[in-house]
């Protein structure tokens, strides 16, 4: 099999535009997403810089309306909820999926125009700490471990209180990182798979080498190790007119240009065939799940259609070991 690709779907962009609207045209368009045989649907955070409808009440309802298509959240803010809550609210959802979610959670670091993190009463590095508490409580309870749950910041011993998720051992957590030495260790210790969103192939290559090479210390199976990616696209005609739209996009979206954008994000505008050419460099780097975020506010449907029917089998054909 080849590698995975994905879509995020347009959350805060259809909440920008159908404000009291916007999750029926989504919950239709994560169908769309399925019909076009892509691998996977995801939805972001952010409830105070950019408002948009809440990650996991809209993955059930989505999860209701696709039969096979994996869903996730790329990515949540997970130190912004008590960990007991989200814990319920994932297993809750795994259900529902009937095995099929994934959750990629980060950290809140900020953007340039991203003033979320400055009201989260805590270090960045506090911040770290707590998310990997959360998980590993989470981890140790969904796979029958014995274990103290009393950690520096919470005493989570009531999450055995709660119902099982549906997955064996639950729902693969990824880390949404770059390739910081940090995040490569964490990863390896105790995270189902890695989500850089800034990040070179040639980066990736060795950031996910060491991600392995670390596992293995810590008597791990590298291969339980899931290697995503997120990647901002827009199609167009030839190179510029793509770039001109990312443009666009950022300046209306962050009111910020794509040159700055791009030194905290990835991204691509161009044909849907360099398109491949791109995302075939990270394959061959190690990557085998990619998401795409489609950044347009005026020609999603078409550009879905378009990558869906030559990017998405092109990306299938790549063969991977």
């Amino acid at each position: 099999m080849g590698a995975e690709i994905g879509v995020a779907l347009p959350v805060r962009e259809y909440s920008m535009l159908y404000p009291t609207d916007a999750a029926a045209p989504l919950i239709s368009l994560a169908r769309k997403v399925e019909e076009l045989r892509f691998d996977s649907v995801w939805v972001g955070d952010s409830f105070v810089t950019r408002p948009r409808l809440e990650p996991l009440a809209l993955l059930g309802a989505i999860s209701m309306v696709t039969e096979d298509v994996t869903i996730g959240t790329a990515a949540l803010t997970a130190v912004l909820r008590e960990p007991k809550a989200l814990a319920h609210a994932i297993t809750t959802l795994d259900q529902l999926s009937n095995g099929r979610l994934k959750m990629g959670l980060g950290m809140g670091e900020p953007l340039p125009v991203n003033n979320e993190s400055d009201l989260v009463p805590m270090s960045y590095t506090e911040r770290i700490t707590r998310v990997d508490e959360m998980v590993r409580a989470f981890k140790t309870v969904w796979e029958g471990r014995e274990g103290d749950l009393k950690g520096q910041y919470y005493n989570l011993d009531e999450l055995r209180q709660q119902g099982p998720p549906k997955t064996q051992g639950g729902p693969g957590i990824y880390l949404a990182s770059n390739g910081k030495p940090k995040a490569v260790r964490r990863t390896a210790e105790m995270y189902d798979g890695w989500m850089p969103v800034h990040i070179d192939a040639e980066g990736y290559r060795h950031s996910l080498g060491q991600i392995r090479e670390h596992a293995k210390n810590f008597g791990r199976n590298p291969d339980d190790i899931r290697p995503t990616m997120y990647i901002n696209v827009n199609i167009g005609q030839d190179t510029a007119s793509g770039e001109a739209a990312l443009n666009d996009y950022t300046t209306r979206y962050y009111q910020l240009p794509q040159t700055t954008m791009s030194n905290y994000q990835n991204y691509f505008g161009g044909t849907e065939k360099g398109l491949v050419e791109h995302l075939r460099e990270f394959i061959e780097a190690g990557c085998r799940h990619i998401i795409l975020r489609i950044n347009t506010f005026t020609d999603y449907d078409d550009m879905l259609r378009v990558i869906g029917e030559n990017v998405v089998p092109a990306i299938h054909e790549i063969e991977v070991d």
